[in-house]
């Protein structure tokens, strides 16, 4: 059985889970890389992870780069993180809107501290025990050869 998300976070974010490279803990409801895949399902669980937050830091790159007041360099928010979380959704709903009407980037390019790195991370990641149930359920239903 799949684990879901506590309580405040399931509110935001319902039955989804989150993402994460190897720097933060394995959670129930945030999956990470396997560290050492030892099988086929595993490594192709790693592969579409890995895939997957490499596609989300590109477009968060792109979003940064539009709008400056969300990038480090352009000027950090100094707000409370709800403040914060509504600036930056409110970017990535302008955002959205300029690629629906073809409205070009003015800073058409990634800084180079913005390029994803695909490598993998060493750092928090599987502490093991009970984290672990979401995942070793989560890579035969979807990675094993049934579900490839």
């Amino acid at each position: 059985m799949v684990h879901t998300l506590p309580s405040r976070l399931q509110r935001h974010f319902g039955d989804y889970l989150l993402l994460g490279d190897s720097g933060y803990p394995l959670e129930p409801f945030l999956m990470t890389p396997v560290t050492n895949p030892t099988n086929e399902a595993e490594e192709l669980y790693y592969r579409a992870l890995v895939r997957t937050r490499v596609i989300v830091e590109l477009t968060l790159g792109v979003v940064k780069n539009r709008f400056r007041c969300i990038h480090r360099f352009g000027g950090e928010l100094q707000y409370t993180p709800l403040r914060s979380a509504k600036i930056v959704s409110a970017c990535l709903l302008l955002h959205n809107r300029c690629v629906s009407r073809s409205i070009p980037d003015p800073n058409n390019h990634l800084p180079e501290e913005d390029m994803p790195i695909e490598a993998h991370v060493v750092g928090a990641g599987d502490r093991g025990g009970t984290d672990r149930q979401t995942r070793d359920e989560i890579i035969p239903e979807f990675y094993g050869r049934k579900g490839v």
